[in-house]
């Protein structure tokens, strides 16, 4: 008995969600570590008290778990089991932001009579804003989306439809090639997120040249400068870094096709590649619009997009920071950021030297 005892007491401490005993005047018997973590209050606090003072939990009709007609009353007073999906938990005596939870209220029996009830609260937060975050996702990509594709219906009906000069049939297949690029880049994005969030990414750390991966991005962005100056600027003899070629690659892609988008036509862009100490700094430097400083927090979220009009002018999903971020935490370096607005913006990655032991890394999105 003693052992049956000790195991329930063990299930009750250790039990993933928060639950909170109350007798049949609805105050509180005991309660959890996790109830206490989610209300605020210390089971020293709580036990002796009504439970309306821990639990001020709404749902989103408004109806409060412990009203008269709420669910705990109905529970104590008719013996049913109440389950509510979606609610909002409101931690009044710590004055945090309400919860979003999910509950449960089951009679306690004695003699056949509900003598009292448990409650069990489930923070639905995570599930949630993975549900928004795909939603997030869907929203973007169905607008980014829209875009190239009525550009590329109406070039090719212009291809159909008119008889056009050599010169005019050459520039509508470079404006298709443009947009179908963009489409691919989009989905490239997309396919990312997905791998990294799901931890389905897996890095082998290898020697790789810095040289040759920064030429070859200057070369692979030039087509889409529109007017903008890059300029490689690497140190005689830079190290090499342990990393991933294909990953380093897309690191820097990323970054310059990002200060393209958000800088004047015919200014200028620098990718800088040199030593320092135990690591290898790259910069990304441009003259662009800038990043104001209260953006700046935020700026390697996933969505994110600074609600600034130029930046909302620009096509984007708000993801490729986000990957970037990512791809650098993989490889084992660190990301920076400085920027005035109105004067340009420098990211500055740093990857360790080519002097540890490589090693084969997977990684998930936390």
């Amino acid at each position: 008995m003693a052992r049956d005892r000790t195991l329930w007491e063990q299930a009750f401490e250790q039990f993933p969600q928060a639950i909170v005993i109350v007798d049949r005047e609805a105050t509180v018997l005991a309660l959890n570590p996790q109830a206490e973590r989610i209300t605020g209050w210390s089971r020293s606090a709580a036990v002796g008290r009504p439970a309306a003072d821990l639990l001020e939990v709404r749902t989103e009709t408004g109806v409060n778990l412990c009203a008269p007609n709420g669910a705990l009353r109905r529970a104590l007073r008719l013996g049913t089991s109440v389950n509510t999906h979606f609610a909002y938990l409101f931690r009044l005596r710590t004055s945090d932001d309400p919860v979003r939870v999910s509950y449960s209220v089951s009679p306690l029996r004695s003699l056949g009579r509900p003598s009292g009830a448990l409650i069990t609260i489930h923070d639905v937060t995570p599930e949630l804003e993975t549900i928004e975050a795909r939603d997030a996702l869907m929203l973007a990509t169905s607008h980014e989306l829209k875009t190239p594709l009525t550009t590329l219906r109406g070039l090719s009906e212009l291809l159909l439809d008119f008889d056009l000069t050599e010169g005019q049939r050459r520039e509508l297949l470079q404006d298709l090639h443009g947009q179908a690029d963009r489409m691919e880049r989009l989905v490239g994005d997309i396919l990312d997120v997905s791998r990294i969030d799901s931890g389905r990414v897996s890095v082998e750390l290898t020697r790789v040249e810095v040289e040759p991966v920064v030429l070859r991005v200057c070369e692979e962005v030039r087509g889409m400068l529109k007017g903008h100056q890059l300029r490689p600027r690497i140190e005689a003899g830079v190290p090499a870094v342990w990393g991933d070629t294909r990953k380093l690659h897309q690191i820097l892609v990323n970054l310059v096709t990002n200060a393209v988008k958000y800088s004047p036509p015919r200014t200028v862009i620098t990718v800088t590649a040199r030593g320092d100490g135990s690591s290898v700094r790259f910069e990304i430097a441009d003259h662009g619009v800038g990043i104001r400083k209260e953006h700046m927090p935020r700026l390697f979220e996933k969505f994110y997009r600074a609600d600034d009009p130029v930046v909302r002018r620009t096509a984007g999903t708000g993801l490729g920071l986000y990957i970037v971020r990512q791809l650098v935490t993989m490889l084992g370096g660190q990301i920076q950021v400085r920027s005035r607005a109105g004067k340009g913006t420098v990211f500055t990655v740093t990857l360790p030297r080519a002097e540890a032991t490589p090693a084969r890394v997977a990684v998930g999105s936390r």
